[in-house]
């Protein structure tokens, strides 16, 4: 890159693709990678997976602030008090705990708060984790329809009408292309445990692949075996 040259990398390996283009990031390059990114690996694949995984197991404060500072939440209204609330509530947290915080452990924290929609923010959050703790089998179409609410929940915020960013761009269109698949055959799925749900919508989103509108540099390229046969560069690395 730095002599100006054309420069291919070719493999069928994604697990080595991630690598290099993660190496490749120290120096804020972005190769051309023709087949995209992995559709779990994507801002909406990432955050879809943390929802699911918050099903069947006691709500954590690692796994309420992992989704809490997720870029997708809160998006469709009032994202800067969330975020500020969010910051707050960490601190309070990490130095305090619980550990496992409840609906009551929020409302007594914003309690001591005087900033106006704390209290309010507070009691949206206690009643979104409401009953996810239960590790009880139950039809495909219910783990579904109880998943999908509570990510389109999170990403619409207290205040918001819609799911903000959810759903937009190359990776959120991708993954309600996904979900709406899931959901459309989720009648002949059976029952499942949350686990076994989680492990199912954890390799449908794998099967997916999307290209993300980035503005790669035009000099590095990642190829398949297919495109390696009708392309050339100056530099080619096997």
């Amino acid at each position: 890159a730095e002599d100006g040259r054309r420069v291919a990398l070719i493999t069928s390996d994604r697990g080595l693709t991630r690598q290099v283009e993660a190496a490749l990031d120290r120096w804020r390059i972005t190769a051309d990678d023709s087949a995209g990114k992995p559709l779990a690996l994507s801002a909406p694949g990432r955050f879809l997976r943390h929802v699911a995984r918050l099903f069947g197991r006691r709500l954590t404060a690692e796994a309420l602030l992992t989704l809490l500072k997720h870029p997708l939440t809160a998006t469709g209204a009032d994202r800067g008090n969330h975020l500020r609330w969010t910051r707050d509530l960490e601190l309070h947290l990490r130095r305090r705990g619980p550990p496992f915080p409840t609906a009551a452990d929020l409302a007594d924290w914003a309690e001591a708060r005087p900033a106006d929609g704390v209290a309010d923010w507070a009691a949206w959050l206690g009643g979104l984790f409401e009953g996810v703790d239960s590790p009880a089998p139950r039809p495909l179409t219910d783990h579904v329809t109880a998943h999908l609410a509570l990510a389109e929940a999170l990403a619409t915020g207290p205040a918001g009408t819609d799911t903000g960013e959810l759903w937009l761009k190359e990776a959120g269109i991708a993954a309600l292309a996904a979900v709406a698949e899931l959901r459309a055959e989720a009648a002949h799925g059976g029952t499942l445990t949350p686990a076994d749900y989680t492990d199912l919508f954890d390799a449908i989103l794998s099967r997916g692949e999307v290209r993300e509108a980035a503005k790669p540099d035009p000099r590095l390229m990642i190829w398949g075996t297919l495109e390696a046969r009708v392309q050339g560069a100056d530099l080619v690395i096997l």
